[in-house]
């Protein structure tokens, strides 16, 4: 029993491992040049809702804010198909290296920035645990509402390296369902 306990536990922490060495984290990770509007032109994702729904979705809109204990205070908007927008307020709880957090609220357990330049796009890791589930997204994140071609060419180099392909992205065409999202909580 004991020996079966100590097997698994070592299983678990090699996937672990093997995850994080797969999936970088942006050198010298700086979240207050991280902070403020961003869109979200581009998701790949194993998710099999997002898969039944991405033809479906717009570019969703992402307020990034810097709490003083190295949390990020995140805000998205959602374009809805009926044209209205959904809102979501959650923190990104600050993991053990700059670049890394978690949203347990949302089944998050990894979230981490890979690859940015800060002021034009910057790609972004999520990895669910829902159950027995584990779903992996990558997003593109862009300061203004269009494509930008180095971040898309990062994300694609990516996606493989944490078991995705083409198939599973979508581009996500800009929509006026969503206004800036609120300002920060205080």
């Amino acid at each position: 029993m004991l020996q079966t306990l100590l097997i698994s536990s070592l299983l678990v922490l090699l996937r672990m491992s093997l995850g994080w060495a797969q999936v970088p984290i942006q050198d010298n990770f700086d979240a207050v040049k991280f902070q403020g509007i961003w869109y979200i032109v581009g998701a790949v994702s194993d998710d099999q809702s997002f898969q039944d729904s991405k033809d479906d979705m717009k570019m969703p809109m992402v307020l990034v804010t810097l709490l003083a204990n190295g949390d990020l205070d995140v805000k998205f908007g959602y374009p809805t198909p009926d044209g209205g927008c959904q809102k979501i307020d959650t923190t990104f709880s600050k993991g053990a290296v700059d670049g890394q957090f978690s949203n347990p609220a949302m089944a998050q357990t990894d979230i981490r920035v890979p690859f940015t330049d800060y002021k034009n796009f910057a790609v972004v890791y999520f990895e669910t645990q829902k159950g027995d589930v584990r779903n992996v997204w990558l997003q593109l994140y862009v300061r203004v509402p269009e494509l930008f071609p180095e971040g898309a060419q990062k994300m694609q180099l990516l996606a493989p390296r944490v078991g995705l392909n083409p198939s599973q992205g979508a581009m996500l065409p800009k929509s006026g369902g969503c206004p800036e999202p609120s300002k920060p909580r205080s």
